[in-house]
């Protein structure tokens, strides 16, 4: 069985064929505008290089966030017309645990480790998880959408951390946390979204957005000045 996995919430967009025997293949996208548009493109050749077609692919995995409301969108209607168009099977699983999952090599014993990703608007995406003895997480802190420091201060009560992700230099550094070391565990794997389906099973295909998209927020601003005193 070959699965097909994506993620598209970051400005680094990751692309992977997992086979019944381990990973096959992955690769990011630079991190230029648009990147998550280029999804399709990189897919032909990640497939081409590896010598699939896809007809041979079984399932696709694909990350539903949180991260960037259109990168996320981009990945999900991809997927789902992957899906259609080969008549094979589409799962969902949470980009910020797939970050977790891979940046937990990092971590030491009784570390923490705790993804973040930059959400805008002075905000981040961000938990906080205990790696297993079997390779798994369990969740201390739960994602949503933190301010840095209050993200910061709520880290510091649950104990020592990792941080990892392209928002986590915008947290505070407290005295228990540190940063993980660069490279591939700081940016969110396809790979591991396959992983983390294969632990807990697989979410639904829909966003994960974790708070209002900028559209909907500035409708209700709208809504609430129009209303009568």
């Amino acid at each position: 069985m070959i699965t097909f996995a994506l993620d598209t919430a970051t400005p680094t967009p990751s692309l992977a064929l997992v086979g019944d025997d381990g990973v096959i293949a992955e690769l990011w996208l630079g991190r230029v505008p648009g990147g998550g548009r280029r999804v399709l493109e990189a897919a032909h050749h990640l497939l081409g290089a590896c010598g699939v077609v896809p007809g041979d692919l079984s399932q696709i995995v694909v990350g539903v966030g949180p991260g960037g409301f259109t990168g996320i969108r981009i990945g999900i209607a991809t997927a789902l017309g992957l899906g259609q168009a080969l008549g094979i099977p589409v799962h969902g699983a949470s980009s910020l645990e797939a970050l977790a999952l891979g940046a937990s090599v990092a971590c030491r014993e009784g570390e923490l480790i705790a993804p973040v990703i930059d959400a805008r608007r002075r905000e981040v995406f961000a938990g906080a998880y205990a790696p297993d003895a079997e390779g798994g997480l369990r969740q201390v802190i739960a994602p949503a959408a933190w301010d840095p420091a209050a993200f910061s201060l709520a880290l510091g009560k649950a104990g020592p951390a990792v941080l990892a992700g392209d928002g986590a230099l915008l947290v505070p550094a407290g005295l228990a946390a540190r940063m993980a070391p660069d490279g591939t565990v700081q940016r969110v794997s396809a790979a591991q979204l396959v992983a983390r389906v294969a632990q807990v099973g697989p979410l639904p295909v829909l966003p994960s957005y974790l708070r209002l998209p900028d559209a909907e927020e500035k409708r209700l601003e709208r809504l609430a000045a129009e209303a009568p005193a």
